[in-house]
């Protein structure tokens, strides 16, 4: 953000690398304990809810979720519930999958997100589980379909997930169909600028051609 040189880090083959596929079960959306939700892996494992479908408007603060134990308690049902479907087995003594409630985006985004971590509400986001939520927002028939603001023109898409104390860029590369895309590769965009100059004093014996 602001006039610093955006630097594109890109990852690829990131799909289904801990649960075997993009989408686990299979299926665009679960409904799991009620509510439907949407199961991606690539990068993360993560689990997407609407926030609205959970009675929360989605943008809490992440020291209101904390403090939400109703809320949480909820979500690791249906985190429990949803390990084996992912493939990951009994997630109780485990960190994944990430949860994460989404809803429109309210500063000039693509979605709104909220992320547990997955019981205490991230900051911000984590780097693959931004390029998780990109990849479900651009995918129709996830639950991010309806809610998540994507230009629609063009196979490079630049997503921007909000979350409690900023933003993230994913840059996406589709292929496939309009009404079926692939994705080929996520970029994160990073930021760089000038930290130093200076001189490096390099004595003769060093460099001199010798004998």
């Amino acid at each position: 953000p602001g006039g610093a040189a955006p630097i594109p880090l890109e990852f690829r083959d990131t799909a289904g690398s801990t649960c075997g596929a993009l989408l686990p079960t299979g299926q665009l959306k679960d409904t799991v304990e009620g509510v439907e939700l949407t199961c991606i892996d690539n990068g993360m494992p993560l689990v997407l809810m609407r926030a609205r479908d959970l009675q929360r408007t989605g943008y809490e603060t992440r020291e209101e979720l904390d403090a939400d134990d109703e809320l949480k308690a909820r979500i690791e049902k249906i985190r429990l519930a949803v390990g084996p479907m992912m493939n990951l087995g009994d997630v109780s003594a485990r960190t994944v999958p990430k949860m994460c409630l989404v809803a429109e985006p309210r500063n000039g985004g693509t979605v709104s997100t909220r992320s547990f971590i997955p019981h205490r509400c991230h900051a911000s986001i984590g780097v693959l589980g931004a390029v998780s939520v990109a990849t479900a927002a651009v995918l129709p028939g996830t639950v991010c379909d309806g809610i998540a603001e994507v230009e629609p023109e063009g196979t490079r898409k630049r997503v921007s997930v909000e979350h409690p104390t900023g933003e993230f860029t994913v840059e996406l590369t589709l292929g496939g169909e309009p009404d079926r895309p692939e994705v080929l590769s996520a970029a994160l965009l990073r930021t760089a600028r000038w930290l130093f100059d200076g001189v490096v004093g390099i004595p003769p014996s060093v460099w001199e051609p010798r004998g």
